[in-house]
């Protein structure tokens, strides 16, 4: 168990973009499979792992992760049992500072007051279940400067764009760094999950200020890569990385089948969420759901297949939503046609309306918006 080990969540990469879409809030609270949110995944993996003292990093949108997070109690974060800290950067510099290394600069005497002797940080875009104290033997038994958690994976040319693949020399030693533009099909993926000694994580700090400005964190690992041990070690199960608008929609969609839903989540390991008191969802005579996954709130009177329903949400009778992804507070009006769309919170579907795009393209449709 992780004691004595700082738990730090990560801002998101720049290798995380979704364009126009899901703008008004950060990736981090982005709702995920109508019950939880991104950051719901790292946060467990670290409480599981018996981490107590917290670092959330948060970009300048992030009222909906202060929101979520709070003072961490659903996760067992408690002032008996450990600490939660939601820290921020400087939001008045340009957007191109704006990384995880000024982010810690900016906080660094908290991380200097905290009396732990190891470090783990790990972003919470990419979704896994796993216990991190692995992470700490391995480290203890190769001796490693870093440990790096990473993932083989055999879809790289579609997924995991812009991720960070590692090279290996003897006994998992990483020896190279690099981006990955889908130019093979099997590589080995970093996490960006990464455990070492606090006074390693600061020396890194210092040095990437030390070199440039707009460094970020694993780009000074790749410049240090032959001073420092750094060990690879392999996450066996599922791995999904939500880094784009297209990912973020065919995750989900791919996690309505159980099967792989049992890959993700793992008996005595509970992913922990905030929860809210709600109603179940009612079912009309009228409504037809097939393969879906559906939060409490809702109101059903129409057709509903292979798609994921957050709360709250109306659907009439006359509606056909299929391969889609409907947030909070949606209501859908009579005659309405959806298909391969990602429906924003709040909106409002008056006419009855085809909107339809594709499972490689899907169509998005900003929160608030009246159609």
């Amino acid at each position: 168990m992780l004691r004595n080990t700082l738990g730090i969540v990560n801002i998101e990469g720049k290798n995380v973009d979704f364009g126009t879409s899901l703008t008004h809030k950060s990736p981090q609270a982005y709702s995920f499979l109508a019950r939880y949110h991104l950051i719901d995944f790292v946060l467990s993996n670290m409480s599981n792992s018996g981490i107590t003292e917290y670092q959330v990093y948060i970009p300048s949108n992030s009222r909906s992760t202060i929101q979520h997070v709070g003072a961490g109690t659903q996760y067992n974060i408690n002032s008996k049992r450990g600490k939660l800290r939601l820290l921020n950067s400087d939001h008045n510099a340009s957007e191109i500072f704006q990384h995880d290394v000024k982010a810690f600069t900016d906080n660094l005497h908290y991380i200097k007051d905290s009396n732990k002797e190891f470090v783990l940080i790990a972003p919470s875009y990419f979704i896994y279940s796993q216990d991190f104290s692995e992470l700490q033997e391995d480290f203890e038994r190769t001796g490693a400067d870093i440990t790096v958690l990473y993932k083989n994976v055999s879809t790289a040319r579609e997924n995991f764009i812009g991720c960070t693949t590692l090279t290996f020399g003897d006994d998992k030693r990483i020896v190279n760094f690099q981006e990955n533009h889908g130019k093979y099909k099997n590589r080995p993926i970093s996490l960006e999950a990464y455990f070492m000694r606090r006074e390693t994580f600061l020396e890194l700090i210092n040095r990437a200020n030390q070199v440039s400005s707009l460094y970020w964190f694993r780009d000074i690992l790749e410049d240090v890569v032959d001073e420092y041990k750094m060990i690879g070690y392999a996450h066996k199960d599922y791995v999904a990385c939500i880094n784009n608008t297209e990912s973020y929609y065919q995750t989900q969609l791919e996690l309505i089948e159980a099967k792989n839903r049992r890959l993700l989540f793992k008996q005595n390991w509970p992913i922990f969420t905030k929860t809210g008191d709600s109603s179940p969802t009612l079912y009309g005579p009228l409504s037809e759901v097939k393969r879906s996954l559906l939060a409490n709130g809702s109101i059903i009177n129409g057709q509903v297949e292979n798609s994921v329903i957050d709360r709250d949400v109306v659907i009439e009778d006359g509606v056909t939503v299929k391969n889609s992804i409907i947030l909070n507070r949606v209501h859908i009006r009579t005659g309405a046609y959806i298909e391969n769309a990602i429906i924003d919170k709040s909106t409002i579907i008056k006419h009855p309306v085809e909107i339809v795009g594709e499972y490689e393209e899907p169509i998005y449709i900003k929160e608030n918006s009246i159609i």
